[in-house]
Parts: C-alpha cells; sequence; structure tokens
C-alpha cells in the first residue's frame, strides 16, 4: 500500500501560570531535564501512568510484563484515566506548582497535540535518541508515518491504518452504504438514525472519520482544515439528519445495540475488541468506504515536563519494551490488522489471542483493507485544535 503523508497552536495556561506566580510560597521549579538518555536508576522507582486514550485495554499485560522482567528497575506502578481534553490543563498545573506526579501519558495524536501545544511535553526524539537505537529500522511504514506525525513528543506503542468503517445493524439496515455520498443520501431517508461520537472527545473512529472525509471528498489541502470547502459543507449537510453527539464511542456502540441509531462510525481494533467483549451481536455487522483512505489510528507513550531523571531513563526503557514484537504479538486480539514494528506474527502470540483474532478479526476485510487502502497520517500539533474548533463551530454547536 502506498503511504500518504499529511502535514501536521493552543495558548499557554496563563491564568494557571498568572495565579501561581502571585501565591506564596513561589512554586518550585522543575528539575531540569537531562540533555541526553539518563542511565538507568541503581534502585527501582515506582511508575505513575495516566492513560487518557483506551491505551491500557491492550497495553496493560506488556507493562506489567515489564515490571515482572525488571524487579531492579520497577518496584510498583500505580493508573489513571483520563480525558485527552483535560489531560493537558491538569499537566500544566502541576508543573506551575513545581510538583509532577504523572510519569508517563499514554494518549493519542489528539491528546498528544493538546499537550504539545500547551509546553507540558518533553521532546523524546532526537533527544534522547540513543535509548532507541533500531527505531527506525523497527517500524513499519505506518509506525514511521504515526511516529513522524508525533514530532518526537512521544514514542508510539500502536500503529494501525484500520479506519473509518460504518458498523450497522444488518437486519435493520440491510445494504449498507460504501461511499460518503451514499451515507449521506442513507441519513437523509433516515434521520436520526446515524450518529458517530463528538472528535473533541478524543475518539478514534470519529477522528478518523473527519481526517478521511478530505481525502474522500477531494479538498486540495487535506492537512489544514481551513481549506475544507467539501468537508465543512458535507459535514453541515449530514448535521441535519444526524442523531445526537456521543461523548464517547462507547456510547455510540451502546445506542447501536439497543436500537436508539442504526449505523454509526468504527474502526477494525474497535469492531474486533466489542465483539470480542460481547458489547456487539452477530447481526452487528461492518463495511469499508470505496477505495478506503485508511487514517492510521495509534497511540503514544508521552513523558510530562518536570519528572526526575531516574523516573525518565525507566520510562525510556519500557517504551522500548513496549515495541518488542513478542510483546506487540499480545494485542493481536485487538490490532491483528496492523502494527507500529515489523515482524509480529501471530506465532508470537498466546493461542487464545490469535484465536481471538481469527474468530472476531474479520480476515477478509483485513484483507480488502490492505489490498485497496491508501494509508494516512492524521492531523497532528497545531491542525489538530483548528480541526476540534471548527467542528465546533460548524457542526457541534448547530445541534
Amino acid at each position: 500500500m502506498k503511504i500518504r503523508s499529511v502535514a501536521a497552536g493552543a495558548l499557554l495556561l496563563a491564568g494557571t501560570l498568572l495565579a501561581s506566580a502571585c501565591s506564596a510560597p513561589a512554586p518550585h521549579a522543575l528539575p531540569e531535564a537531562p540533555a541526553q538518555a539518563p542511565a538507568l536508576p541503581t534502585s527501582p522507582v515506582t511508575l505513575n501512568i495516566l492513560d487518557v486514550s483506551g491505551d491500557l485495554a491492550h497495553m496493560k499485560q506488556v507493562i506489567e510484563n515489564y515490571k515482572a522482567a525488571h524487579p531492579k528497575l520497577v518496584s510498583g506502578i500505580t493508573y489513571e484515566t483520563g480525558s485527552p481534553a483535560d489531560v493537558a490543563g491538569k499537566l500544566a498545573a502541576q508543573q506551575a506548582a513545581g510538583r509532577v506526579s504523572i510519569d508517563i501519558v499514554l494518549t493519542g495524536i489528539e491528546g498528544l497535540s493538546n499537550m504539545r501545544a500547551r509546553n507540558t511535553l518533553l521532546r523524546l526524539l532526537p533527544n534522547y535518541q540513543s535509548a532507541f537505537p533500531d527505531l527506525t529500522s523497527q517500524l513499519t511504514a505506518s509506525g514511521s508515518v504515526l511516529q513522524n506525525a508525533g514530532g518526537g513528543y512521544g514514542i508510539l506503542d500502536s500503529a494501525d491504518p484500520n479506519g473509518p468503517l460504518l458498523t450497522y445493524s444488518a437486519s435493520r439496515v440491510g445494504t449498507p452504504p460504501t461511499t460518503a455520498e451514499a451515507l449521506l443520501a442513507w441519513a437523509k431517508k433516515h434521520p436520526g438514525r446515524f450518529s458517530y461520537p463528538t472528535p473533541t472527545g478524543g475518539s478514534g473512529p470519529a477522528n478518523q472519520f473527519i481526517d478521511a472525509l478530505p481525502h474522500m471528498l477531494g479538498d486540495t489541502d487535506p492537512g489544514d482544515p481551513a481549506t475544507w470547502s467539501k468537508t465543512w459543507t458535507y459535514l453541515a449537510e449530514l448535521n441535519k439528519y444526524t442523531g445526537k453527539y456521543f461523548a464517547k464511542t462507547v456510547e455510540a456502540f451502546d445506542a447501536l445495540t439497543t436500537g436508539a441509531i442504526d449505523m454509526t462510525v468504527t474502526s477494525g481494533g474497535w469492531d474486533q475488541q466489542q465483539h470480542a467483549n460481547g458489547t456487539l451481536g452477530k447481526d452487528i455487522q461492518v463495511v469499508a468506504f470505496d477505495e478506503p483512505k485508511l487514517v492510521i489510528e495509534g497511540r503514544f507513550v508521552t513523558v510530562p515536563r518536570g519528572i526526575e531523571a531516574d523516573r525518565l531513563a525507566v520510562v525510556l526503557d519500557l517504551a522500548k519494551w513496549m515495541l518488542k514484537p513478542d510483546q506487540q504479538a499480545l494485542t493481536y486480539a485487538l490490532h491483528g490488522s496492523g502494527f507500529p514494528v515489523k515482524g509480529v506474527d501471530p506465532s508470537l502470540a498466546p493461542p487464545g489471542i490469535a484465536a481471538t483474532f481469527q474468530k472476531f478479526g474479520r480476515p477478509e476485510l483485513v484483507k480488502k483493507l490492505q489490498d485497496e487502502g491508501t494509508p494516512i497520517a492524521p492531523l497532528a500539533g497545531a491542525q489538530v485544535q483548528a480541526m476540534f474548533a471548527a467542528w465546533n463551530q460548524k457542526i457541534g454547536s448547530q445541534k
């Protein structure tokens, strides 16, 4: 498949910084970031991990495996979850107070872009390239595109060109649409029966859908939302017939299952996961668009500014571990259609995980995506905020 790359500013948290500056006592200075990758510590550390992208659903076992294999480096790991829309503000407040309690943020490109815009992340590459000497040669084509989209502010742990797709009730829909124009026509005939999650909530399928539309509809610069005349016109028209927007991807699937809607957007990973865990039954099917434009879905290990050198050293080592093919194979049940690194094979996965992919992974759909799809990079950096702002103004606020 040909890889097409998309060219990847938000304000600082001025109010928080001003309040911190006026409070007493003055905030402690953050530890200065090492100029190069620090040495691993001589005593174990405890890591605090914040997941704002659902990454723990498939990477928690990989992380726990690292802990078990490295007791001299990791004494414990705590986990919490949050929102990609809120994480930048949370980190900015901790950094303004000089007390950063989070060592890792697991995030998609949307959360990474928000944190990068608020200057809350360490730039890991090329600064700490020595910790990842084989990264360039390890990456698949999709992995390389997504890693570049992150601008060095994270180390990816997944990369799968697996959507957007449409998921629908076969009994209620019958033959589904397979083009953007056909989807609009279907929505007009069935008002309120199609909907999707808000992209600003960090939904992977929703962001894939919107990022793919300028490619599908022929906008001249798919990397610049300000130029999407065809896409915004299309979404505004679709908005007239769309049901309520959902805050989270799982809410859209729940609505599909209960019959509140008949169709929504999904990705290969989400489809497989939701069928494997029993959320979606056999009546819920999935279809690709014609000549699919596949936005690479993936997540990153990112590191807030202000963590101590010992913790940083372990985090970098953990990020490298998470890309090992045998560890990546543990995610086969969710991401069997694409991986960030080469050499991931079902034979590396435990039998149950490989069997789950064979049962729920729709190998025939994966083959279609691989044979006919054109993978493209997601929006990144300031363009993510630009897309969110435009969607809120032109689409979301009109409901």
